[in-house]
């Protein structure tokens, strides 16, 4: 059964931009049948973020929601429902469906791996090899570097608890490596962000 691409407009204005969970929680309150599901991908919100950790939603802001073909009808109660996104509040258009396409660069914003080391740039990318070539994927990832404080990480707050990880870059994907990654994602918390593959160019 193939992976379909939901992408919902977005009415609003400014939501946190550590808002995976706070999404989830008031997606599964229209459609309590989230918790249930382990094959959706919640890919997050788009927008612009500022300083203070706040995301500005923009005209072409959208929701995307992955998920199996035959589960693709049980999301369209969404469209139109007001969500609280902590304090803030935004309404969800109607969704373009569609499938997902092939890029040879895809790009995560937030990867999390249950690390039994220290979460170093090297150990967390010697965790995401073994995932990725379990998946058959054999390209190296690439982690982004600031030139001033080494590494980016990246952090999710959950229930009071931080979790980090870093932003990743695949490059050169074959197009049925590019599908999969899409389709399967990496690490954890997939219903709130993360691990979530989406194309880039360049």
């Amino acid at each position: 059964m193939p992976v379909v691409e939901l992408k919902f407009p977005l009415q609003g204005a400014v939501i946190p931009a550590d808002h995976g969970y706070f999404l989830y929680a008031a997606l599964s309150r229209v459609l309590p049948v989230l918790h249930q599901w382990q094959d959706i991908s919640i890919c997050g919100i788009s927008g612009v973020t500022d300083t203070t950790r706040n995301l500005h939603l923009q005209a072409n802001s959208k929701l995307r929601l992955r998920i199996d073909a035959e589960k693709v009808g049980s999301l369209f109660p969404l469209a139109g429902k007001s969500l609280k996104i902590a304090q803030a509040n935004i309404r969800l258009g109607i969704p373009k469906t569609q499938l997902l396409k092939p890029h040879s660069n895809l790009y995560s914003r937030l990867v999390l791996i249950k690390m039994q080391r220290d979460l170093t740039p090297s150990n967390f990318l010697d965790s995401l090899h073994k995932q990725l070539q379990a998946l058959g994927i054999h390209n190296r990832a690439i982690l982004f570097d600031d030139h001033k404080q080494g590494f980016v990480r990246k952090t999710i707050y959950l229930k009071g608890k931080q979790l980090v990880g870093y932003p990743v870059l695949l490059t050169g994907l074959s197009p049925q490596e590019s599908l999969l990654l899409q389709e399967k994602g990496i690490g954890g918390k997939r219903k709130m962000g993360c691990g979530s593959f989406v194309g880039v160019r360049g």
